[in-house]
């Protein structure tokens, strides 16, 4: 029996850990796709009125937007996890570091990224700058990995599922083996926490890039930017 329904669409970023994290505590989730923010059924704006995902519904009704929300809120099903650290400053610093995922990090991928596919206006001068923007961010995370294994203390926590589900489409569509063997900490860093069966079971294997994506106007136009 499931324990709720997850909203969310495949490969969405802001979804791999709290499937990872369902996986590992035992609890089915049942996957709704929402294929398109601007298209989403009447039902789920009920539930999510930004039409954004991941939400969450558990099976008593409980209804959670926000993907640091809902990762802890799974997570913490699991009375004996480890994966919120084990110290009030261990938990803060997990909070710390999905925020940066998500505040900082994805914006300045996502419009790296989107105006190449189509999901936003072509302008070189606005892509090359959040180029920038994302390569200071993953310089960030590799100075802080560079000495260790994880990114809060010396074990596994959702912090690490969370931002490898944040940063897998810099490695598979930006991060070439030259920028790899430069960042030895982030990039040793996410094919570890990557290659674990919690996060292979839901993600498939790491797709690295071979190059990196050029920036030229996209050949189609896709009008869902979420």
């Amino acid at each position: 029996m499931s324990s709720g329904v997850l909203y969310t669409r495949p490969f969405n970023p802001r979804s791999l850990a709290i499937l990872a994290v369902a996986k590992a505590n035992g609890l089915p989730l049942e996957v709704k796709t929402i294929t398109s923010s601007k298209e989403a059924p009447e039902e789920y704006l009920r539930l999510s009125p930004l039409g954004k995902i991941p939400t969450f519904v558990g099976n008593d009704g409980f209804v959670l937007t926000e993907s640091i929300a809902i990762a802890i809120y799974v997570t913490s099903q699991n009375q004996d996890t480890t994966l919120l650290g084990a110290s009030k400053k261990d938990y803060s610093s997990i909070l710390r570091w999905m925020a940066f995922g998500i505040t900082e990090i994805l914006p300045a991928l996502g419009s790296w990224f989107n105006p190449l596919i189509g999901r936003a206006p072509f302008n070189p001068d606005a892509i090359q700058r959040s180029k920038e923007d994302t390569l200071f961010r993953m310089q960030m995370l590799d100075n802080h990995l560079r000495d260790r294994r994880y990114l809060v203390g010396d074990t596994l926590t959702l912090a690490d599922l969370f931002v490898v589900g944040i940063v897998q489409g810099a490695f598979r569509f930006f991060l070439d083996p030259a920028w790899r063997s430069e960042h030895p900490g982030v990039s040793g860093w996410f094919e570890r926490v990557h290659s674990l069966p919690i996060v292979m079971d839901v993600s498939g294997p790491a797709a690295l890039a071979e190059a990196e994506m050029p920036i030229a106007p996209p050949r189609w136009r896709n009008e869902d930017s979420a």
